[in-house]
């Protein structure tokens, strides 16, 4: 039934708030909200108990009303360690399932394209397990997990909640059906002028876009409205932007300024963006390393070798030149991201002027490749060789 599935998106809804709950059991019941800026004049609630929401407490409600009209409210900030912690644990669940996968604010969506033989197809026994490990190592009550064939579909119904059970698995085919009642201010990336202009039209679900002509959401929305009907009808609704190679993220398990431990990482981040680029077919024009330090602060580095690059070395000499320019700071670093913003399509064909060493290695990926296609890619990695 759910043979097609391609793309799962994991959401935790209210995700700061949940893990205060877990982390302070007694918070449960009791009349508390979650601010991250404590003072100010223009500081707003980001997010409420139960209890205090039937209270009339809602967020977004300015912090000086709350203190104004609900002195006993109590007023917490977001536990920074229960979230990098719940990423670091996010993190090692997606590595275990899938290549590629991408985090986000409140979840993941993981691409499981060339994975899906590893677990049998058992989407529902798959999902649950999935679902019930996070739930279980970061005590979280709730979290929605759904999978469709395209990667849009997935992520607007993991972003209205679908499902009791908060497993929601869209069978291919029937996207429209279930798009149809999903209203349009779920679309995460419409702008407010947009939404303001479907309401005028009476346009108040994906149901209702997908009964208008493409040329008349055009025609009101410019660009978006391409996207909105593509949406509508259960396609991807930027096909362009999806094409492009994936990104590999890593959060390391504590903040580090070793210099050796980082070029670990970039190693590992190097043979995981080598493998997904080759399991699309695609190689880099250009390579993208970007680092978060402790303190809050980014920033990123990108090189275009001279030629297009798709084996591991190559990427992974890039990356540590990148690294080099990089880490100049005495602040650890928590983070590190690889990626190739510019991408070509691989047609196969033989380069004439490749060197002994070159074959050797897209012979040893391709090796690689075939065992984790088989087994997963954590049965096989690449050895770390730093002198």
């Amino acid at each position: 039934m759910n043979e097609g599935i391609r793309f799962v998106s994991l959401r935790v809804p209210a995700l700061s708030r949940q893990l205060l709950e877990a982390a302070r059991p007694e918070l449960r019941g009791t009349v508390w909200v979650l601010c991250a800026q404590g003072s100010g004049a223009h500081a707003r609630l980001d997010d409420v108990s139960g209890a205090a929401r039937a209270l009339g407490i809602e967020p977004g409600m300015r912090l000086s009303e709350l203190r104004r009209r609900f002195p006993e409210a109590v007023v917490l900030p977001p536990d920074g360690r229960a979230i990098a912690s719940f990423r670091r644990i996010l993190s090692s669940l997606c590595e275990a399932r899938t290549p590629v996968w991408e985090a986000g604010p409140e979840g993941a969506l993981l691409d499981l394209s060339g994975a899906v033989h590893l677990f049998g197809g058992d989407w529902d026994a798959w999902a649950a397990r999935l679902r019930d490990d996070l739930a279980r190592s970061c005590g979280l009550r709730e979290v929605h997990l759904c999978g469709a064939a395209v990667r849009g579909v997935a992520e607007i119904l993991a972003r209205t909640e679908a499902g009791r059970s908060g497993i929601d698995l869209c069978a291919p085919g029937c996207e429209t059906a279930r798009l149809d009642p999903v209203p349009v201010d779920s679309v995460g990336w419409l702008s407010r002028k947009a939404r303001e202009t479907l309401a005028r039209y009476g346009i108040k679900t994906l149901g209702d876009a997908r009964r208008q002509p493409r040329s008349f959401l055009r025609l009101h929305l410019g660009p978006d409205g391409d996207r909105v009907a593509a949406l509508a009808l259960g396609l991807e609704p930027d096909p362009a932007r999806r094409s492009k190679a994936p990104s590999e993220e890593v959060v390391l398990p504590r903040d580090e300024n070793d210099r050796e431990v980082l070029r670990g990482a970039v190693h590992q981040l190097s043979d995981r963006l080598a493998f997904a680029l080759r399991e699309r077919s695609l190689g880099a024009h250009e390579i993208r390393l970007s680092l978060s330090w402790s303190d809050g602060s980014d920033a990123g580095a990108s090189v275009r070798p001279p030629l297009p690059v798709e084996d591991f070395l190559s990427l992974r000499e890039a990356a540590w030149k990148l690294l080099d320019q990089l880490d100049e700071r005495r602040v650890a670093v928590r983070s590190l991201r690889l990626s190739a913003p510019r991408t070509f399509v691989l047609v196969g064909q033989e380069d004439l002027f490749a060197t002994p060493e070159t074959q050797r290695q897209r012979r040893l990926g391709g090796a690689l490749d075939k065992v984790r296609r088989r087994q997963g890619f954590a049965a096989v990695g690449n050895a770390l060789e730093l002198a």
